[in-house]
């Protein structure tokens, strides 16, 4: 190993540990501190004025004016970012002695535009844009290393929207709105309850508001002294890594992992920048009836397959959050009978329920209910009340016609039906606000 080489293993090294000392040094006996970062000033304009001199990030000075221009270079930039390293394990063999670490490296995935070249995609961008497959199946990877079926990434991206792609993904939207990074992330905040309340067993909405509904992580300190849910809460919110640990970590039940209700929770995303009326798209698609059906049908398809195309058949409990979120999307639907704006499209074009329902002589919600009609049987008093409105607001004779008759058929599996019959209204127990 030549010199030059040797000094450079040397400074990442001592970056590497003194990166670590200083995380471990971070105070919180204050609970805001706006003007702290992970590494304070180190490295600042002073150092450059000693070309000799340079203070590391644990404040130890080094003389490195003895080394060459390039390795003084690699040393000033490594101690200005030092390199994110957790140690895991340490031994001793014979005349050695190993560690073993984990460095975090940070990348980026760019999707160009079509006429930009060529795009990098992430396989969980696909998982979640594609409405109209069975994932189970194989997909047919192209020369440029993505699914076929996915078309031209961009675009369809673009036809997704982004803010719906970022929740799906559990990650932070960053848009010319913001002034900094670590703006407050309210889908992230909503993500952090439903995992910490499961692991108390209680409603997401019933747990610790005090905490929950007015989250503002760029502006405190991670450890709240005295309270270890908060300070969980926080981390929760600060750091992406133990997001995705914690989530793992989450039983399939829980609401974090409940595939039904995140597909509502997106539906309700949707419904509420349909209701925004925001005339400006941009450049990605407006968020207009067209699109907003698209999504709509896109999650009940998937809700389908979730029922449908399982090696085994769902449990008591996924089957009553299946009927539930099914129940839901329908009354969502039929509550938007209305014109979303007064341009000169197609009413089709400017009314959901006239889109998905009215005008639309297909089983739009019922045909995947009667697939579970034990469950959907839970829901008759607020079947019958949207039967009755779809009556009052006028729909295809057939979608009508196989609406009593999936009805019918809910009534007699309620008879037989070992699940308990729950309360009026119990539909509305589990709710999906709109946090973006």
């Amino acid at each position: 190993m030549s010199p030059e080489t040797r000094s450079r293993v040397k400074a990442q090294s001592v970056a590497a540990e003194d990166g670590q000392h200083r995380r471990g040094e971070s105070s919180s006996e204050s609970d805001t501190d706006p003007d702290s970062s992970e590494f304070g000033d180190d490295g600042s304009e002073s150092d450059n004025d000693k070309p000799s001199m340079i203070k590391s990030p644990t404040k130890l000075t080094y003389l490195i004016g003895h080394l060459s221009e390039t390795t003084q270079s690699t040393v000033r930039d490594t101690f200005k970012e030092p390199p994110k390293i957790a140690l895991e394990k340490c031994r001793r063999i014979d005349d050695t002695y190993a560690f073993q670490m984990t460095e975090l490296v940070t990348r980026s995935v760019r999707i160009h535009a079509p006429e930009n070249g060529t795009s990098k995609l992430s396989y969980q961008i696909v998982k979640q844009t594609l409405y109209d497959n069975d994932l189970r199946r194989p997909l047919k990877m192209n020369q440029a290393g993505y699914a076929e079926e996915l078309g031209e990434p961009f675009n369809h991206i673009s036809r997704y929207r982004l803010d719906v792609l970022a929740d799906g993904l559990h990650c932070h939207l960053i848009t010319p709105d913001l002034e900094y990074d670590n703006e407050p992330d309210l889908f992230r905040a909503q993500e952090a309850r439903e995992i910490l309340s499961s692991v108390y067993g209680v409603d997401p909405d019933d747990y610790r508001p005090d905490i929950c509904d007015h989250s503002s992580p760029g502006k405190k300190k991670i450890i709240k002294r005295h309270d270890l849910e908060q300070t969980i809460f926080r981390m929760l919110l600060d750091n992406h890594h133990f997001f995705r640990y914690f989530r793992s970590l989450s039983r399939p039940q829980d609401p974090i992992k409940d595939h039904f209700y995140k597909l509502t929770q997106r539906i309700d995303r949707v419904l509420g920048d349909l209701d925004a009326a925001n005339p400006s798209a941009g450049l990605e698609s407006p968020c207009d009836v067209p699109w907003a059906a698209f999504h709509i049908l896109g999650c009940v398809r998937r809700m389908r397959h979730e029922i449908y195309t399982r090696d085994s058949p769902l449990s008591t409990r996924e089957a009553l959050s299946a009927a539930r979120s099914l129940v839901h999307v329908l009354d969502s639907v039929v509550c938007r009978n209305r014109d979303q704006d007064s341009s000169r499209a197609p009413r089709v074009d400017r009314n959901l329920y006239l889109r998905l329902i009215g005008d639309r002589d297909q089983d739009f919600v019922i045909g995947v209910l009667i697939l579970i009609p034990e469950a959907a049987s839970q829901f008759l008093h607020n079947l019958e009340s949207i039967l009755d409105r779809i009556e009052t607001y006028g729909a295809p004779a057939g979608y009508v016609e196989r609406f009593r008759a999936t009805m019918g058929r809910l009534r007699a599996s309620s008879t037989g039906s070992g699940l308990k019959r729950p309360v009026q209204g119990q539909m509305g127990r589990r709710k999906t606000r709109r946090t973006g």
